[in-house]
């Protein structure tokens, strides 16, 4: 006779036990689907409090908002108009309103080349850029340009003009955009887009720019409060949903007869659990998105909202923000550093845990007739243990939603089993509103469903006994529980916001489909930062035993091995979460920590008796020793690489390689000497072992019911759990004095918080400074000499340095020849306690620029040179960026200095430019960013919590003083992702005003070598920062009212990417 083969239906529809299936024929009703028998009043009186509470649900995203319309005025009231800085995010404000007087035209036109009146955006050269808007006039006209489009071009107004008259008037709108004068109707241009806003700059002198005025909305569409109505629906709803799950819970309680649940007795295990969870927040890797999480709850408090505060405008997160608010809160209390922060998923995944544990202790309290000497709840707990640590550590104690979403998952597979055992609807409702919980957190919460889709069996068989009306009602219940997600994602959002969010996150990110889901397991294989061994072990030998889970299956009869229906129904659990998991949008190896949960109770099962049935054949064990082994290999074939800042110290291979080639980052695999972990045979080999040891063991006429793939798949995971935790406390010792992210958690926990500026020093000004002798003059050739008067290219690194450059102005390009040479007067140097000479660098291209730094002795009218140093440039700095470049001061007789730059590069951006020197010498990183407005960027930030970190809010940026940049090997396109309008960057209208000066850091002390830890920027803008005046104006607007779009390639010049 053939092997039986279980079909779902004939199993447990979720973790078994050997509880008695009731009795589900029509005459037995009552304890199967509810406890006392209730009234036919009850039953309606809870179907319409839950339609009741779905209809509020349903109102609570439409209810009007008080939206927040800030209003900006230029210049300032009782001011002359003067250039400030002002970068919009998003780049364009709802309506823009600029007034333009002929007068300041005039006197612009006067100048041989002209000027602009008015201008929004520059280039980096200073010009105007086409997606502002510029008001200029020469050659006696004025030219009115507004996004590219060029609205007026006519022959300027002459003569002497009125007090009060003439004046130019823009008007800018959803609508388009339109151009007056002296309320004559001059240009009308629908479709064409408020312009871009990084300043509001004027060329014309305070005498006669009289009447320049311009007043704009900035998009701040997402900020503002719930209205009265809403508020009353807010409430409402609670109470409704609240009334709703009690009577639902108390009269659905199911079975009377059957315990609910078991509670543990506390075991070494969980004490281990608990020391090694407090470890790990100490010890456990950043993860890439920890800062920007952090990043985004900060600055709630600012902004009145949970926004993306790197890029896509800082549109709201909603309604995906449990998290958020979660962490917001937090913060608040004890402050943005790293160690703070990982208390709250450290809670998480201790309730996890907890949760778990009560599970597996139910579950087992219910097995009749096992082997107390294998199968003893002892063993189960120790299973669990390595099971949960071998999936929380790698994806536990980060500050991305995963973790919430695990607690939620756990929580709701509780539920579940709670709903199975006593046939409780009302358990069910109760797990089905967590799970609407957990989709608030991030659309991966969708896997908490995975335990409610394993009921679904079981329930429509319950439900097909039931009446009409019941079944309606317990519809009912269902979606009344899954409103429970609306005033997480809605209190503070209407439908119209969500909707433009939406739009926004889907032109400006990558969204995938479902079927394109091999996306997610490609990046856990990949050869880099996300294809690490560590996070690849849970997801790889989970998927293992579901790969022998099945080949098992169809060779094994009956369901009566209480620990093999476990291994079933949970391995079908991890099965449906796995598939879920294909439903959301992004494909990021992170999104596999919300499986955890039933990843580690597939695996505790498999931990505990082998995933095959006793007599499977020596065929059928081979192929699951073969699959567990691959996957043991396939594991281990992922790097030992940590970025950022959690691989220093990190043993297996060279680690200061920047971005190394693909044989390089093979090389960093957990190996010890020559062999490597990757290699199947080790596993193959490890699998012969265990085979002989069983055998011998046997001989001896002891019985075990160990088998090779089981005692593999346990070598594997503890390994696998000794070897992370090993590596992570081996780093820091490794490591040490240096800093690292462990040493800086333990300071922090001693008192000393500000993580990385207690490590980080620069080369800041020191003493006197040296000083042009009045005798020496500049000598110039080429283009240094042509440029004289022209545009700088770059603001000057501080105010009042001299500096010298080469950018012809665009009137004399074709007396450029794009090459020249400078020799900057000499400098007289103090006497100085100084360690350093600093001389600033900045080229529109550096491959192939000279600068030397030349000292002499003797009279300081005509110094005597003595010994020159060339310097070396760095090809990484951008055009708008001053680089300091160091020399340590070696020749105590010098007594004056001066820089030789020569300039033998072509071709468009080719301009070099040098300025005057300075004394420095190490200091605290502190002594530049104390009391400033700082940015310290996405991967970073958490390491930088005493840092005054700007806010967005308003629609704008505060312009940042200083920057705090992350390097460690990261690819540039990642760390640019602030300041790139292809990703709606929130910090690009920073970039046209503003030069970066970024001298010498280092790590202090260093310990052993490390990659480049980053760099610190001051930050010098073209204009002064602030000089407008803001008011807040609040209108109540209906909850579908949508603003004008920002996606669009005329928006910002992305094309939809899907």
């Amino acid at each position: 006779m053939p092997p039986r083969v279980p079909s779902i239906a004939s199993l447990p529809c979720h973790y078994p036990s050997d509880v008695p299936e009731p009795d589900t024929s029509p005459n037995v009703r009552g304890p199967n689907i509810r406890g006392p028998r209730s009234s036919s009043r009850t039953k309606w009186l809870l179907g319409a409090l839950a339609a009741g509470t779905v209809l509020l649900g349903l109102l609570v995203p439409l209810a009007p908002v008080v939206a927040q319309q800030p209003v900006v005025s230029w210049p300032q009231d009782g001011e002359a108009p003067t250039s400030t800085v002002l970068p919009l995010s998003p780049y364009r404000p709802l309506q823009l309103d600029a007034t333009v007087p002929c007068a300041a035209l005039q006197a612009l036109d006067a100048r041989p080349q002209g000027g602009d009146a008015l201008r929004t955006r520059s280039t980096d050269s200073g010009r105007a850029d086409e997606q502002g808007l510029t008001a200029a006039a020469g050659d006696g006209r004025v030219t009115i340009t507004v996004s590219g489009a060029e609205l007026l071009d006519e022959p300027l107004p002459d003569g002497p003009l009125p007090d009060g008259q003439c004046s130019y008037r823009v008007v800018a709108d959803a609508g388009g955009v339109r151009v007056e004068r002296d309320g004559q109707l001059l240009a009308d241009r629908p479709g064409v887009l408020p312009p871009q806003v990084a300043e509001l700059a004027t060329e014309a002198g305070p005498s006669v720019a009289a009447g320049l005025a311009v007043q704009l909305r900035p998009d701040d569409r997402y900020a503002g409060h719930p209205s009265a109505l809403k508020l009353v629906l807010l409430v409402a709803h609670g109470l409704a949903l609240l009334a709703t799950l009690l009577l639902a819970v108390r009269m659905w309680r199911g079975r009377s007869d059957v315990p609910a649940l078991v509670r543990p007795r506390p075991s070494w295990a969980d004490a281990v659990i608990v020391a090694v969870s407090a470890a790990w927040l100490v010890l456990g890797p950043m993860n890439w998105d920890d800062a920007w999480y952090a990043l985004m709850a900060r600055n709630a408090g600012d902004a009145g909202y949970i926004g993306n505060y790197i890029y896509m405008f800082n549109a709201t997160e909603s309604p995906f923000v449990a998290s958020q608010y979660l962490l917001q809160a937090w913060g608040s209390l004890g402050g943005w550093g790293l160690p703070w922060l990982r208390v709250l998923p450290l809670i998480y995944g201790l309730v996890t845990y907890a949760l778990l544990r009560v599970l597996v202790t139910t579950v087992v309290s219910d097995f009749r007739g096992y082997n107390p000497e294998n199968h003893s709840p002892k063993w189960a707990v120790w299973a669990l243990a390595l099971a949960h640590m071998l999936w929380w550590l790698p994806y536990g104690m980060m500050l991305r939603p995963e973790p919430l979403i695990a607690m939620c998952t756990a929580a709701v597979l509780l539920l579940a089993e709670v709903a199975r055992r006593r046939r409780s609807l009302g358990a069910l409702a109760l797990a089905t509103a967590v799970t609407a919980l957990a989709v608030t957190v991030a659309p991966t919460g969708i896997v908490a469903a995975a335990p409610l889709v394993i009921t679904l069996p079981w329930l429509l068989a319950l439900l097909a006994e039931r009446g009409w009306a019941e079944r309606v009602v317990v519809v009912l219940v269902a979606a009344a529980a899954g409103t429970i997600a609306v005033p997480v994602g809605f209190a503070d959002a209407s439908l119209g916001e969500v909707l433009d969010a939406t739009a926004t996150h889907s032109w400006y990110y990558l969204t995938l489909s479902w079927y394109e889901e091999i996306f997610q397991y490609n990046a856990l294989l990949g050869i880099n930062d996300t294809g690490v061994w560590g996070r690849r072990a849970p997801v790889i030998l989970t998927l293992a035993v579901l790969a022998v889970v099945a080949i098992g299956s169809g060779r094994w009869s009956g369901t009566g091995n209480p620990l093999r229906r476990l291994l079933l129904s949970s391995a079908i659990t991890a099965a449906v979460a796995l598939a879920l998991l294909s439903l959301t949008p992004t494909k990021w190896v992170n999104h596999f920590g919300a499986v955890g949960p039933a990843g580690t109770v597939v695996l505790t099962a498999a931990l505990l008796r082998s995933p095959l049935p006793r007599r499977s054949g020596s065929t059928v064990t081979a192929i699951a020793v073969l699959v567990i082994a691959a996957a043991s290999a396939v594991v281990y074939a992922g790097p030992n690489l940590w970025r950022p800042y959690s691989d220093w110290g990190q043993p297996f291979g060279n680690h200061l390689l920047p971005e190394g080639t693909r044989y390089e980052l093979t090389q960093l695999t957990p190996h010890y000497g020559s062999i490597f972990l990757r290699n199947p045979l080790v596993w193959l080999l490890l699998a012969g072992l265990i085979a002989a040891g069983l055998a011998w063991w046997r001989r001896r006429g002891r019985s075990t019911q160990m088998t090779v793939d089981r005692g593999l798949l346990v070598s594997v995971s503890g390994l696998s759990v000794a070897l992370l935790l090993a590596v992570f406390s081996y780093a820091p010792i490794q490591q040490y004095p240096g800093w690292t992210v462990g040493l800086s958690n333990l300071r922090a926990l001693a008192g000393q918080p500000c993580g990385l500026a207690t490590a980080v020093q620069t080369l800041a000004p020191a003493g006197p400074q040296p000083q042009a002798s009045s005798e020496t003059a500049p000598a110039m050739t080429g283009d240094f000499a042509l440029a004289g008067g022209a545009p700088r290219p770059v603001q000057p690194p501080s105010a009042g340095t001299a500096m010298w450059h080469d950018s012809v102005a665009p009137a004399r390009d074709e007396l450029a020849s794009e090459q020249g040479t400078l020799t900057t007067p000499w400098f007289r140097l103090p006497d100085s306690a100084a360690t350093h000479l600093s001389v600033p660098v900045a080229a529109g291209t550096v491959s192939g620029q000279q600068v030397r730094v030349q000292f002499g002795t003797g009279a300081p009218a005509d110094p005597q040179p003595t010994r020159s140093k060339e310097l070396e440039l760095d090809p990484g700095a951008g055009s708008n960026t001053w680089h300091e470049l160091a020399l340590e001061i070696e020749d105590s007789r010098a007594s004056a200095v001066r820089i030789l730059a020569e300039d033998e590069v072509t071709g468009a951006g080719s301009w070099l430019a040098v300025a005057a020197p300075s004394l420095t010498s190490w200091q605290p990183v502190t002594t530049v960013t104390r009391g400033q407005p700082a940015f310290a960027d996405q991967l970073s930030a958490v390491l930088w919590p005493c840092a005054d970190q700007v806010a967005i809010s308003d629609g704008m940026v505060a312009p940042p003083s200083v920057r705090m940049l992350t390097a460690d090997g990261i690819p540039e396109f990642v760390l640019s992702n602030p300041r790139d309008p292809e990703w709606g960057g929130t910090f690009v209208q920073v970039e046209p005003t503003a030069t970066y000066v970024q001298p010498e850091s280092r790590i202090q002390p260093p310990g052993p070598p490390i990659r480049p830890w980053g760099q610190v920027q001051q930050v010098v803008y073209e204009h002064p920062v602030g000089l407008v005046d803001v008011t807040a104006r609040t209108s109540t607007e209906p909850g579908w009212q949508r603003e004008m779009p920002v996606t669009g390639e005329d928006y910002s010049g992305r094309k939809y990417s899907g």
